[in-house]
């Protein structure tokens, strides 16, 4: 437990690979992030995280350092948006680590979760990567984030381990 009484949260690290090709077009509305969508992308972050698994009580301030953090650090060709008439309904976002690209986050409005638009966002990833010829893809779930573990083990990922073991 924490200081404050409560149980730290563990992350695990899931893996894919090898990657098949899909040729798949992308979805209508899915485009590139840009540095423009910094207060969107941490709005919809702080409205999907409210409640869940992965709430820590942020303030926008935070979601906001967050984002930047994110952008700063995405492979922007692998990483989309979602819009519908111009609001940012949801985002997965490309990152390396250790030579390892990541998918991390994925992110998805309150009022458009279980519509299959996580799992769509993940796909649009998957199929950048795998036209760019990367063979392995991770992710990273907070533990006990059911809804996100079914998404990924539901598309062929495997549990690796704790992230950072």
């Amino acid at each position: 437990m924490s200081a404050d009484g409560a149980t730290p949260r563990t992350r695990s690290e899931y893996r894919l690979g090898p990657i098949a090709p899909d040729p798949s077009t992308t979805r209508e509305g899915a485009r590139r992030p840009l540095d423009a969508d910094r207060d969107a992308l941490a709005t919809v972050m702080l409205d999907a995280y409210r409640g869940t698994i992965d709430d820590e009580g942020e303030s926008i301030g935070d979601a906001l350092a967050a984002v930047d953090y994110y952008l700063d650090s995405a492979v922007r060709e692998h990483s989309f948006v979602w819009t519908q008439c111009g609001a940012v309904c949801a985002f997965s976002l490309v990152v390396v680590v250790n030579d390892l690209h990541y998918i991390d986050p994925v992110v998805v409005a309150p009022d458009r979760k279980r519509q299959g638009l996580g799992r769509e966002m993940v796909l649009l990833c998957l199929r950048s990567l795998a036209r760019d010829g990367q063979s392995e893809v991770g992710a990273t779930i907070t533990d006990g984030n059911v809804p996100s573990e079914r998404l990924f083990l539901g598309l062929g990922f495997a549990r690796h381990g704790v992230w950072g073991a």
